[in-house]
């Protein structure tokens, strides 16, 4: 697609991070750590994946007050898009019979006439042929428009340009219910496949949508993504994960006692007989490399908080702490810096450890010194 497009590095994970498409013209705004390469259009392809994740998390945070709507089925949009490349558009095939010496002979049907008899041999002289024609039918009509809808939002990933203009001639209820009514009759396993992605790409437009030349799609929370990331990545615990969530609670006079809220460990790992906390931060200290851009004091009291939880309630004695920024490794002032410890060729790096003077050297942990480390910014499916 012959789109203008823009790549912008966003400070903070707090800020608006996705697309911002209008008409020919495409923004993408990503995590400043986010290292542009020459093979680009891959990485935003799975940051577009990744905003998934955060879009969900968002909308368990809010009470399901975002409907599914909001979040874009990447995976059906480049589904259909490298079908139609490979194979061009969908049609169900239509078969039609007539009596004609040309053609495939459909010799079920031929049998069926009444023969010749010429010399003690029998002869058909009304042949019955088959030939199949594409139909454009609602389906193939379908396809077309959620070929269309994939092509405005992500096409312009693609170094490929699509030439027929595309109208909507079915509702959008219409067009599901007849891909519906086909996926449940037909046996075609890729066929199957097809009309799932067609679901899931009609599911999320509206029926009275209106055609617009500005889309927007994104959050402006990256950071779920992240502590996503890294829970997958280090392989962290996901049954009863919960029991690790310690609990505020009130006590009003006169009332039951009642539950303020929980506090969330993004990752526990589990390895070794030893449990460790890891607290994913998407800070700015991965591109800028300043002190002041590392977690507050806030956030190191919640990871001691969460020691104390574990150590004391679960009776677990061997517990570590730590902080996971995401960093940008090719970056000189990173490279130049010998105060790295550096593993896996650089991929992680330590860096230090932050504690708090309240907590006095008789009484202190392990947990209570929360170590710090930079994981390179690494998308994946």
């Amino acid at each position: 697609m012959k789109k203008k497009v823009e790549l912008i590095q966003v400070p903070s994970s707090n800020n608006f991070m996705g697309l911002k498409i209008e008409e020919n013209r495409v923004k993408v705004f990503l995590p400043s750590v986010f290292r542009i390469e020459e093979n680009w259009k891959r990485d935003v392809i799975l940051f577009l994946k990744s905003l998934a994740i955060a879009k969900k998390q968002e909308e368990k945070m809010n009470a399901g007050n975002r409907e599914n709507k909001d979040i874009w089925p990447i995976e059906s949009y480049l589904w259909i898009i490298r079908d139609y490349i490979e194979n061009g558009y969908f049609y169900i095939h239509e078969k039609t019979y007539k009596q004609s010496n040309t053609g495939k002979i459909d010799w079920k049907r031929t049998l069926k006439n009444v023969p010749l008899y010429s010399g003690g041999n029998i002869i058909y002289d009304k042949l019955v042929t088959t030939k199949t024609t594409p139909t454009n039918d609602i389906i193939a009509q379908t396809f077309k428009w959620c070929l269309k809808v994939s092509q405005e939002r992500i096409g312009w990933l693609f170094n490929y340009n699509f030439q027929e203009e595309i109208y909507r001639k079915f509702s959008i209820t219409e067009m599901i219910k007849a891909v519906r009514d086909n996926l449940n009759s037909t046996f075609d396993d890729i066929k199957k496949i097809r009309y799932k992605h067609l679901l899931k790409i009609l599911n999320n437009i509206d029926d009275d949508q209106k055609n617009s030349n500005l889309c927007t799609y994104g959050v402006n929370n990256y950071y779920y993504a992240y502590e996503t990331m890294i829970d997958n990545l280090f392989g962290g615990i996901q049954d009863q994960k919960k029991i690790y969530n310690p609990n505020g609670y009130w006590t009003l006079i006169n009332h039951q006692r009642t539950k303020a809220s929980d506090l969330r460990p993004d990752t526990i790992l589990i390895k070794d007989k030893k449990t460790y906390i890891l607290d994913a931060k998407m800070y700015k200290f991965g591109y800028t490399h300043s002190v002041k851009d590392l977690p507050e004091t806030q956030s190191i009291q919640k990871q001691i908080t969460y020691g104390d939880y574990i150590h004391h309630n679960l009776k677990d004695k061997h517990v570590r702490n730590s902080f996971i920024l995401p960093y940008n490794k090719e970056l000189e002032v990173f490279k130049k810096d010998n105060n790295l410890i550096r593993y896996l060729n650089d991929n992680l790096v330590y860096i230090g450890f932050a504690d708090v003077d309240w907590r006095s050297d008789l009484n202190m942990e392990d947990y209570d010194n929360i170590f710090f480390l930079l994981y390179r910014f690494q998308l994946f499916a």
